[in-house]
């Protein structure tokens, strides 16, 4: 299950949903610090163009690893790291209505 709303953000209408999407995720390792490059969401491969954040959260004693990252079509996306898969989550995505 997840939730869907729409959000104005600048000129274009962002649609917003809560999810909780597998994901195969492409990453380097930049001085020390995992980076995700790109992802495989619904079929289609998405380039980050930028992660925008990082932050940690416990759940119990893993150590679960967020990123906020921004596509090259300017979408921006929530990617969760779980080592106890290991595996990622597509947590939240902003993007524009196709």
């Amino acid at each position: 299950a997840h939730m869907c709303t729409m959000v104005a953000r600048g000129a274009r209408t962002m649609t917003f949903e809560s999810l909780s999407d597998p994901v195969d995720v492409l990453t380097a390792f930049v001085d020390g610090r995992v980076r995700p490059l790109r992802f495989r969401w619904q079929g289609r491969v998405i380039r980050v163009r930028r992660v925008t954040g990082e932050w940690n959260r416990r759940e119990g004693s893993a150590l679960l690893r967020y990123f906020s990252v921004e596509s090259h079509a300017a979408d921006t996306y929530e990617l969760c790291y779980d080592p106890r898969g290991p595996r990622w989550i597509l947590s939240r995505a902003w993007n524009a209505p196709s």
